[in-house]
């Protein structure tokens, strides 16, 4: 199983390699995909309504598919709860 990817405020370039999956945790399961970053595989919690909301209309123009999409996703600032910026990359 990949390493789950930490976002921060500095810009993660990204491309998804799976569609959702639920993982579990110590908390129960959560919805999470594939990435790959430069090359190597991750796993991004896609649970927060922030990325969420983000992503759906990226997923709906993308065919209702997760795989392939190119994104940057980062945090809008540092606080813990902040919300995730994402932006579809060509």
């Amino acid at each position: 199983m990949p390493d789950a990817i930490k976002v921060t405020v500095d810009p993660i370039d990204l491309e998804v390699v799976s569609e959702p999956y639920a993982y579990m945790t110590f908390r129960g399961y959560a919805p999470v995909i594939d990435v790959s970053v430069g090359g190597t595989s991750h796993m991004l919690y896609i649970s927060s309504k922030s990325i969420s909301v983000a992503l759906d209309p990226l997923v709906k123009e993308n065919g209702d598919k997760f795989v392939g999409l190119k994104l940057r996703v980062k945090k809008e600032s540092e606080e813990k709860m902040a919300p995730y910026v994402v932006e579809k990359l060509s």
